[in-house]
């Protein structure tokens, strides 16, 4: 950790749990069921050595303008508003930015497939963020590994959430299923989690709230933006940023801001703001847990290991 970071205690990007070592191995991916997991996340994870590639470093630009159509916001409660099944119900999607330079969303730019976790009440706090995932049934989140690695159990997922409301309903986590090099070796090219959500009123979470395509064949040297729930906040924030390679499998890209609790934000490549679309390469986290300082953020890259990871979850959506 930086002398610069150690300086701000609490402020890194990473929130892991420890939990009890319930994990079922299939394939190379563990379920995680409500009680725990097999292996969990410390401090030390943070601590492999970094690559040899040097890391993002900040570019010029001023923001651009954006705006949405104003969403509808409602108390947070476990009832689900009544929004309409399409990908993304009200076009709600951040503009691009400066590059490098984040921005604190207004509600009507918020992206609905974006949504923050919460373990236990939501008046506890939220700690890492998550996005929806396309997938057949409708039902799957991608975070980072070390967000979840305490398992299922009283986590809560709320897309769009803002100032203590959920206009799409808070829905909750049944399983959590993370690659086996991450449970026993907190491997930083394994930090990502894909989580199954419950139904809510009879609707699947992706046709509520829309979702991103997964990219696991990017090449990571692309544009992206990040939209990410830092802890001291409860207002996201948003980035456009010029992804880099910093090593084979890990991606590092400069974006103002990112502290604790923008663990698990997604890297959305071939981003359209006018419609909020785009495909997920990578999440905040890997080497550093997601990075020491809130300026330069790292990412596994999406590739094979990411690709059976999630085909497992789909299989475990169909199994019920």
């Amino acid at each position: 950790m930086s002398a610069a970071r150690a300086a701000r205690p609490g402020r890194t990007k990473r929130r892991a749990a420890l939990g009890l070592v319930l994990g079922v191995l299939l394939g190379g991916g563990v379920f995680v069921n409500a009680s725990g997991q097999a292996g969990a996340a410390s401090d030390a994870a943070g601590a492999t050595a970094a690559p040899a590639t040097p890391a993002a470093t900040a570019p010029a630009g001023t923001a651009a303008a954006g705006s949405a159509a104003p969403q509808q916001t409602t108390s947070l409660s476990p009832a689900m508003s009544s929004a309409t099944a399409t990908l993304a119900p009200q076009a709600d999607a951040p503009p691009i930015t400066g590059t490098g330079q984040s921005i604190t969303l207004t509600a009507a730019q918020q992206p609905s497939q974006v949504g923050a976790l919460f373990a236990g009440a939501i008046s506890d706090g939220h700690h890492c963020t998550a996005s929806v995932v396309d997938s057949p049934a409708g039902d799957v989140i991608v975070t980072a590994a070390h967000c979840l690695s305490s398992g299922a159990s009283g986590h809560v997922f709320v897309p769009d959430y803002r100032d203590g409301t959920a206009p799409y309903g808070v829905w909750q986590i049944s399983q959590v299923l993370e690659d086996s090099a991450w449970t026993s070796d907190q491997d930083p090219d394994s930090d990502v989690a894909f989580a199954l959500v419950e139904p809510l009123n009879g609707q699947s979470l992706e046709s509520v709230v829309g979702g991103y395509s997964l990219d696991t064949a990017a090449s990571g040297n692309t544009t992206v933006q990040i939209t990410g729930y830092p802890t001291s906040t409860d207002e996201p924030i948003s980035c456009t940023g010029t992804s880099q390679t910093f090593s084979a499998t890990q991606l590092t890209v400069y974006c103002t801001g990112y502290a604790n609790g923008t663990s698990g934000s997604g890297w959305v490549e071939n981003y359209d703001p006018a419609t909020g679309t785009g495909s997920l390469i990578g999440v905040i986290g890997g080497y550093q847990t997601g990075g020491d300082t809130e300026d330069v953020s790292y990412a596994a890259l999406f590739g094979t290991t990411v690709q059976t990871l999630y085909n497992q979850t789909v299989a475990a959506a169909a199994a019920g």
